[in-house]
């Protein structure tokens, strides 16, 4: 079995994710097999010796922060296993980073669409932990509908493998259960530990064409994610995410900053099919129409190399990054980042928009930066609390927006997990049966509690 390390350097560097949660891990320890997992995990569930399994703890709800426990470092199970061209499967080691599977499989001409923002710094086994998705969820999907199987250790150090149903029909049981691998996909660690990863893959979808789209405020941008969801007209669009003037505003501050034209106060990241058009063609047939939202074509920023398009992307991350080094200058004092991370059907977005913006004037927040996925009805929400009292005052509006989401039949949560941050919005989404039903779940797969305490309950 491997050793747990404590040493306090090492210990202090596994103490805490992206969230600015300091946690207090107790031991680190590094597999590098099934084996030494199944080891490690039956050794702790005699001594009763908590564990928290984690990637590169780039979770951003405090899934990743140990709470008291041996921090299982899966970094070193890493590696493409193998590449099914004939089945379109690709079976993977936890530790991969999803870059690194990206280019592997794209290297044999195929395609894996889950694209985390962070994903040259994230980890496949924390993908599926977190359901993670990205830019390119308004075309794929998230993880889960690309998951095909997953070899798990529960937490009495047994090994289970699930693969996802194939038969046109089933009456087995509740229907939650057909499928038991969707089970585990989401679970942020608290039932076992991911030691295999199957996943979907699809033949290369071809080139596309990313742009920076302008506009003169808010709810323009908001109306034209919204046609563009529900197909207002055609545009054959992989992503469609948000900078709102905050956002814009961070990112004047970027290495190569864009020009960002007066009288725009947001803007839409879009990315295009090219197929077999050439650029000017795509930009009549599908950026010309736009200009009733009153797109600002004449200063559309366009990426059609793959350096342009790199640029744009980074653009893109740099609004996260700089919303958490934002926060951690006061985290000393307490502070932290309070986000939303709420999704509502398209149709009600707008709705729901308008009700943050209230929420935003009436309680005099600053700073506050709206970006990210809203061609899924799904917006990310920065707000710094500088002190426990400002990070409790934010989570009370966060709270009543979340009220207002579920009436509108959205959700609390719908990128980065519950984790330990979002607890407190999870009762608003299921009723107490659900909730005793979802922690037996847990008891059935961790029956002595070892993994991921704190996390989702």
């Amino acid at each position: 079995m491997p050793t747990i390390v404590t040493d306090p350097d090492v210990l202090e560097s596994f103490s805490s994710d992206q969230s600015g949660l300091h946690g207090t891990p107790i031991g680190v320890v590094r597999p590098h097999s099934l084996d030494d997992v199944v080891e490690l995990v039956r050794e702790s569930s005699a001594l009763r010796r908590p564990l928290l399994p984690v990637g590169c703890q780039t979770a951003t709800s405090g899934a990743g922060s140990p709470d008291h426990e041996v921090v299982l470092s899966m970094k070193s199970m890493a590696g493409v296993v193998d590449i099914d061209r004939h089945r379109l499967i690709a079976e993977v080691l936890p530790g991969t980073i999803t870059a690194d599977l990206k280019a592997a499989v794209a290297a044999e001409g195929l395609y894996y669409p889950p694209d985390p923002t962070s994903e040259a710094e994230c980890t496949i086994g924390g993908n599926v932990a977190s359901n993670a998705s990205g830019a390119r969820t308004f075309r794929w999907g998230t993880t889960a509908s690309w998951v095909h199987g997953v070899e798990l250790v529960s937490g009495n150090g047994e090994v289970h493998r699930f693969f996802r149903s194939e038969v046109d029909k089933n009456t087995a049981g509740y229907l939650p259960f057909h499928d038991p691998l969707d089970a585990i996909v989401g679970s942020e660690g608290t039932l076992g530990v991911v030691t295999r990863v199957w996943l979907r893959l699809i033949p290369d979808p071809g080139p596309f064409v990313s742009f920076i789209l302008f506009l003169p405020d808010l709810d323009s941008a908001l109306s034209l994610a919204v046609a563009l969801r529900l197909r207002g007209f055609d545009a054959p669009a992989r992503c469609v995410e948000l900078f709102d003037a905050g956002a814009l505003a961070l990112l004047r501050g970027h290495a190569r900053a864009p020009t960002i034209p007066d009288g725009a106060h947001a803007a839409l990241y879009v990315e295009l099919d090219k197929a077999d058009l050439d650029l000017e063609d795509l930009l009549a047939r599908y950026l010309a129409p736009m200009r009733r939202f009153g797109v600002m074509l004449d200063d559309t920023i366009v990426g059609d190399t793959l350096a342009e398009k790199a640029w744009i992307r980074d653009l893109r991350h740099h609004i996260p990054e700089t919303c958490n080094k934002l926060a951690a200058e006061h985290h000393a004092a307490g502070g932290l980042k309070v986000s939303a991370d709420f999704a509502v059907p398209p149709d009600r977005f707008l709705e729901m928009m308008h009700e943050v913006e209230r929420g935003r004037v009436e309680h005099n927040i600053d700073p506050i930066v709206r970006y990210g996925h809203v061609g899924n009805g799904h917006p990310h929400i920065f707000m710094c609390g500088r002190t426990p009292e400002e990070v409790q005052a934010l989570r009370a509006v966060v709270l009543d927006w979340s009220r207002r989401v579920v009436s509108l039949g959205g959700t609390v949560a719908a990128e980065h997990g519950i984790g330990k941050t979002r607890r407190y919005l999870l009762p608003l989404q299921y009723p107490a049966p659900v909730l005793a039903a979802m922690r037996g779940l847990k008891s059935a797969f961790d029956p002595h509690a070892i993994f991921a305490r704190g996390n989702i309950f």
